[in-house]
């Protein structure tokens, strides 16, 4: 049978032969050429300003409520080794060869907000293909999280090549889960995708993910591997508080036994977890390749959600040799951006993520006339300055990373610390550890049903600030606005008294009024200072200074005139990360604590300083 491939520009094209030969032991392919592309049914959004501020999208939409929809329930899609998987279709009511877009996920296919994307997709004359991941409510085999999403996503596109509502133009949509089988079928790559949309999802998984800085993801990590071993409700219902998401949960010990202790019995990829306890090379066969990508992507993330610094390295590793575009807004993990709140006014970066997405796929699908091709490659949402700015690279060429030392009383600044001041100490208990409030999470919608929600965000940070084993450095009030944008480092020079602690640091936006807003924040375990990404465990040796370069999340926000700078620094955020015991035992089998006497200096020797992306005026 001859294999037919849909043609493409040369920038773009890639031959079925070497697809075949990436993918061993894949089946015969058919592959269906392209038809010609149906109108667009939607207006194309304005176009930006000329100045850096970017606009909102236009609410001029066309009147889609009379297109009715039509579903294909739990369509069998044959993978490569037997297994069958199942796929929703959602089509507009006698349409027939159609641009195509499929999803994956492992939170079930006919939930309603999957149900809701697809028709809504459908209405503007797509093809949507919502699929259970191998292993997942409808869809055959084992699950076993990344191992096979790759080669699935592969036989999943054949498939819907193959049919006769599909024109053999595909795209892919898929935030978290759903983003990660994006890149796990970016490298393998297919003659029919034509383009990708991967939204909040980390690129390590191992020290952008799960183990953040080597500190372990209590939170996200306990929930998803509770979930994809049960269901949905278990961990996001009203009664997951009784279940799984309380205090006594969070504090069980050794965390090992947590597979156990919430589901009745061991998970076999949670057991695997803590048998990789460094960044190995059983984590980095999973890592994303954005170096073998071949088609445009549109990447959508959040200034507060834990995956803005992998999307905006993935976007500078693609660069210019493809479409390339990123939006990032002052968001978290969801896509109901409009119900995101903070202790600070967000109304100013409202919009709406499926227009951004619609005409993205409106011009690789459709090859619509639109703007995509005039918008900026970046689009960047600046907090204190409260508007949408169009930049072309990142980091921002006109970058001046500027060291601001911690100084004596708690001060911050651009001046040099003394030769002889004074260190400053506290005490980190991990049976009293500092609670998460507000910062950088994904577990919002996780956690809904927790005996107390994990809520990301621009918090206020005064009540954490007033806790003993917090330290605060804070500048003078600034004589004139203050623009950081980019990558954040902080560089730490401390003791503690036990073989292995955290260090979390946090940056806050201190407002005239005394509200200390929460902008980003960065987290190292200590064994784990001396390697790169994770790779090697160090102990510590009890009292002796150590140096940490402690790796922030990205920031965009402008300090106004009379606000101040202030760095926050202590030992733990929990229930976001596992409590780290101090003792150096095994991190999943410990169960003794010790609390650790934490020192930190700033002085010419050890001048403890935060790194930051400054934005020169004009």
């Amino acid at each position: 049978m001859s294999k037919k491939v849909m043609p493409c520009s040369s920038a773009l094209r890639t031959t079925a032969a070497a697809l075949l030969e990436s993918a061993p032991d894949e089946r015969p392919r058919r592959l269906k050429p392209p038809q010609p592309s149906p109108p667009t049914l939607t207006s194309s959004p304005v176009l930006p300003r000329a100045t850096v501020s970017i606009r909102r999208l236009s609410t001029l939409r066309p009147d889609v409520s009379g297109v009715d929809v039509r579903l294909l329930h739990d369509q069998r899609v044959p993978m490569r080794d037997g297994v069958t998987i199942s796929a929703d279709v959602y089509l507009p009511l006698g349409g027939a060869s159609l641009p195509t877009i499929v999803q994956w996920t492992p939170y079930e296919s006919t939930r309603e907000r999957f149900i809701s994307w697809g028709v809504w997709l459908a209405r503007r004359g797509y093809a949507a293909v919502v699929v259970d991941v191998r292993g997942r409510y409808e869809s055959g085999g084992e699950f076993y999280p990344w191992t096979k999403d790759g080669i699935d996503a592969q036989d999943t596109l054949t498939w819907a090549a193959e049919q006769g509502w599909c024109n053999g133009r595909i795209g892919t949509w898929g935030r978290s889960y759903g983003a990660l089988v994006q890149w796990q079928l970016a490298h393998l790559g297919h003659p029919n995708l034509v383009c990708v949309a991967p939204q909040v999802i980390h690129d390590d998984y191992f020290w952008d993910g799960y183990w953040t800085g080597g500190a372990f993801q209590l939170a996200l990590t306990l929930g998803a591997g509770a979930l994809w071993s049960s269901a949905l409700a278990l961990i996001t219902g009203p009664a997951a508080r009784d279940i799984v998401l309380n205090d006594r949960i969070f504090r069980h010990l050794p965390l090992i036994e947590l597979d156990e202790v919430v589901l009745g019995r061991k998970v076999d990829y949670w057991r695997d977890w803590w048998e990789h306890q460094t960044n190995d090379a059983w984590w980095q066969k999973f890592h994303h390749r954005p170096d073998k990508l071949q088609v445009p992507i549109f990447q959508q993330g959040g200034w507060f959600d834990p995956y803005s610094g992998s999307h905006l390295r993935k976007f500078a590793a693609v660069g210019d040799r493809l479409p390339n575009r990123v939006l990032m807004g002052p968001w978290s993990h969801e896509e109901e951006i409009e119900t995101f709140r903070g202790d600070i006014d967000l109304s100013a970066s409202l919009t709406v993520i499926r227009d951004h997405e619609l005409v993205f796929y409106d011009r690789f699908l459709k090859e619509a006339d639109n703007d995509w091709d005039a918008r900026p490659p970046l689009e960047l949402f600046v907090l204190g300055a409260d508007e949408w700015r169009a930049e072309r690279e990142w980091p921002l060429a006109r970058t001046e990373f500027t060291a601001w030392h911690l100084g004596a009383g708690g001060t911050l600044g651009p001046g040099e610390p003394g030769a002889g001041e004074a260190a400053d100490t506290y005490l980190y208990d991990p049976a009293d550890p500092v609670p998460t409030i507000g910062g950088v999470s994904s577990v919002l919608t996780m956690t809904q049903g927790a005996e107390t929600p994990i809520v990301p965000g621009p918090r206020d940070q005064r009540v954490l600030e007033q806790r003993a084993d917090v330290l605060s450095y804070t500048s003078g009030e600034l004589e004139s606005d203050l623009e950081v944008v980019g990558p954040l480092e902080v560089v730490l020079y401390a003791a503690s008294s036990a073989r292995d602690t955290d260090w979390i640091v946090r940056l806050c936006d201190v407002h005239p009024d005394g509200r200390s807003i929460f902008i980003t924040e960065g987290i190292i375990r200590a064994r784990y200072r001396n390697g790169t990404d994770g790779d090697t465990v160090e102990l510590l040796e009890p009292g002796e200074v150590a140096a940490y370069r402690i790796r922030c999340y990205p920031l965009a926000n402008v300090f106004r005139r009379g606000h101040r700078v202030r760095l926050d620094l202590t030992s733990s955020s929990f229930p976001r990360f596992s409590r780290n015991l101090n003792t150096g035992e095994d991190v999943g089998t410990g169960t003794r604590m010790e609390v650790a006497r934490q020192t930190v200096l700033h002085t010419a020797q050890y001048p403890s300083h935060v790194l930051l992306p400054v934005i020169p005026a004009g």
